[in-house]
């Protein structure tokens, strides 16, 4: 757990507030998260049936945030290409995985959430669930925002601080409830 703890410091952890962030920090900070998050969950596949399934889209997300690191590492991202361009399709793909990439790690969570659950629900399971479900909904309402409404961007940004303080809450719960106890879930069954 330690492993899946510390990888998602590293995902969530963002110096800039924006939407869309492509500098090398982030990118960076996102292959090692996903790295010790597939190990985390590597080692916790043993003791969970279930959460062996999670694999695949770890290994996914870190061959996804390889791609964008030396897209990015080489100034080749697709969101600097110019929309009216000829490049404009491969710029929207381009954002399109950026975004799904940026989503897939609540998708993440919510599946080792439910594998941990393997033997039944527990309060701790079900505010952490909560907690994804409400960053989840937070994400695409940033989008929303941060696309439809480009002339007041001042929404997008706080509701990215609202985003970065639920992380913050996210970690500080899976860490009292896996991390500070020793037995963790298992605990309250």
């Amino acid at each position: 757990m330690t492993q899946i703890f510390l990888g998602l410091l590293l995902i969530f952890f963002k110096l800039d507030i924006n939407f869309l962030d492509i500098s090398l920090t982030y990118s960076i900070t996102n292959l090692l998260g996903y790295i010790l998050v597939f190990l985390g969950v590597k080692d916790l596949g043993r003791k969970y049936e279930r959460i062996e399934k999670v694999q695949s889209l770890v290994i996914f997300m870190i061959f996804h945030s390889v791609a964008f690191l030396v897209l990015n590492a080489t100034g080749n991202s697709p969101l600097t290409l110019p929309l009216d361009s000829y490049l404009a399709i491969v710029s929207f793909v381009g954002l399109a995985f950026v975004i799904a990439g940026m989503f897939m790690v609540f998708v993440i969570i919510s599946r080792l959430i439910e594998g941990i659950e393997d033997g039944g629900e527990t309060a701790h399971t079900r505010r952490l669930k909560r907690l994804c479900a409400i960053m989840m909904t937070v994400y695409v309402l940033i989008g929303m925002f941060y696309f439809m409404f480009t002339m007041v961007p001042e929404i997008s940004q706080i509701l990215m601080g609202v985003l970065l303080l639920l992380k913050i809450i996210f970690l500080m719960e899976f860490y009292n409830i896996f991390m500070k106890s020793k037995s963790g879930v298992a605990a309250e069954r």
